[in-house]
């Protein structure tokens, strides 16, 4: 940190020697002692609730505040409490249907509770059903025996010849599937892999081989991660979030993630800057849901929406900033941020409920209700910038960035579904501490790229690798992740 001017120029003075400079430049000395503890002590009081950090990162301090902060707000009417509601569907576990080798046990009564009569047994055609959950882990070895034998006419040993998938792999396509589940779906460290192989099913298998079986798994993904990129840069509107990633060497490395409503793609380059989120764009030219990072700058501003909830986090900061009138300036954009949300949830309840009845609803109805939110929020930002207030001219550059969703349909005011989509990324680096090789880095996009894509697509990621790695061993046809997208 550059150091201001009272520390480099007035540090080793003393008390005496700083009474007889002139009153003019202690004065300067002061105000830039003044701004710089300002700064800092802006830095000391950031948390996620008025910055970009993550929650995980607040001190113990800042979450016991945040804790009390929500438990001193006063619950309105209709906010529903946790748990189950008065009136819900009771959920209960599903009666499987029964398999060979399932076993049934009969409780017939033999006498009548009433009067002693005996009973057959055969006039219960549907009795009640209870079924309990068990499970067998078994271990079933292949072995496969090349056997020389020796002709009784010549004399010459003739040796076997052993099948095509005995020299492939000595582990199925069913082990190399389930540990890359383990790995990549579930994000369980190759040692603890080991363990569970080699304790739970009885498998003997090394670290090494944990590995090689994750290069298999990337190297059959392929025409699925080509797949992916293909439908999320071809689709009509889409969400983006970058976050760090520690890679090889200490190398700072970022990945990025692009969601749309059918794909969800991951990318890991060693950079933040415009020519990596073209990379991960590509041809994409829907609509754009991002924060405001520099990154996505060169994407045209009429196909852009600004987070509003990483716009609270500055109105929050703006409130809390010590510039005159920056507090309430703060308080104020946050009032309209949530009267903009209730009018959104309102008119989104009602665009189904008139969509239900056939009726066709023009977004031209929630601009005309956003404009006077709109307006009033405009005034503020033009106040808090002549105030000097932080943020509010940096803000109000991209005003018009903030209400596409009032004029595009399926566009949401946030960026939430790249950020829940990006979470499981970030805890899997925290426990991994990020990849040491390329190949590592390619088996972290494709198992998060496939993991995302299979949930939104309504696939199961576990019998879809199964099944991928069975494809890719046979050389048949590649599975798509893609089989309800209409």
């Amino acid at each position: 940190m550059k150091e201001n001017v009272l520390l480099t120029n007035y540090r080793n003075l003393s008390l005496e020697e700083l009474n007889k400079l002139p009153v003019k430049e202690l004065a300067q000395a002061l105000h830039e002692a003044i701004k710089e503890w300002d700064k800092l002590n802006q830095r000391v009081n950031q948390d996620s609730t008025n910055s970009n950090q993550a929650p995980s990162t607040d001190s113990p301090e800042a979450k016991a505040k945040r804790k009390a902060e929500k438990e001193t707000v006063p619950q309105k009417h209709g906010t529903r409490k946790q748990g189950a509601q008065q009136g819900h569907e009771a959920v209960s576990r599903p009666l499987l249907p029964l398999r060979e080798g399932d076993i049934i046990i009969d409780s017939k009564p033999e006498i009548c509770a009433h009067c002693g009569e005996l009973l057959d047994g055969s006039s219960d055609p549907e009795p009640y059903r209870q079924q309990q959950y068990d499970i067998e882990i078994t271990r079933r070895t292949t072995e496969y025996r090349k056997h020389k034998l020796v002709c009784p006419c010549c004399g010459e040993t003739t040796e076997g010849i052993l099948p095509e998938e005995a020299n492939k792999s000595a582990y199925s396509a069913d082990i190399a599937a389930l540990v890359v589940i383990l790995t990549g779906l579930f994000q369980i460290s190759r040692r603890k892999t080991k363990l569970f192989m080699e304790e739970v099913i009885g498998i003997p298998i090394s670290v090494g081989s944990v590995s090689n079986l994750e290069k298999e798994m990337t190297e059959a993904t392929l025409p699925v991660m080509e797949e992916i990129e293909k439908t999320a840069q071809s689709a009509e509107h889409g969400n983006a979030d970058e976050t760090r990633y520690g890679m090889k060497n200490g190398k700072q490395g970022w990945l990025w993630v692009l969601v749309t409503p059918y794909a969800v793609l991951f990318r890991l380059f060693l950079g933040r800057g415009q020519e990596y989120a073209s990379k991960l764009f590509g041809y994409f030219a829907g609509i754009l849901t991002s924060d405001r990072w520099c990154g996505y700058n060169q994407y045209p501003k009429e196909k852009r929406q600004l987070c509003w909830a990483h716009l609270i986090r500055d109105f929050k900061a703006m409130s809390e900033s010590g510039v005159p009138g920056g507090e309430a300036i703060g308080i104020a954009l946050k009032k309209e941020a949530r009267a903009m949300f209730r009018l959104w949830h309102r008119f989104k309840k009602w665009k189904v409920n008139q969509e239900k009845q056939g009726i066709k609803v023009s977004m031209t109805v929630l601009e005309s209700q956003m404009q006077a939110i709109r307006t009033r929020i405009k005034v503020l930002l033009e106040e808090g910038a002549k105030r000097g207030v932080p943020k509010c001219g940096t803000i109000l550059k991209v005003e018009s960035l903030l209400w596409t969703f009032t004029k595009e349909k399926d566009i949401e005011p946030t960026n939430n579904a790249a950020e829940q989509s990006i979470r499981p990324a970030v805890l899997w680096k925290k426990r991994s501490f990020g990849v040491e090789s390329e190949r590592g880095g390619q088996y972290v996009e494709t198992m998060l790229s496939i993991w995302a894509t299979s949930r939104r697509n309504g696939v199961n990621p576990i019998v879809f690798l199964r099944e991928l790695i069975r494809s890719y061993r046979s050389n048949s046809y590649v599975p798509s992740i893609f089989l309800n997208k209409v």
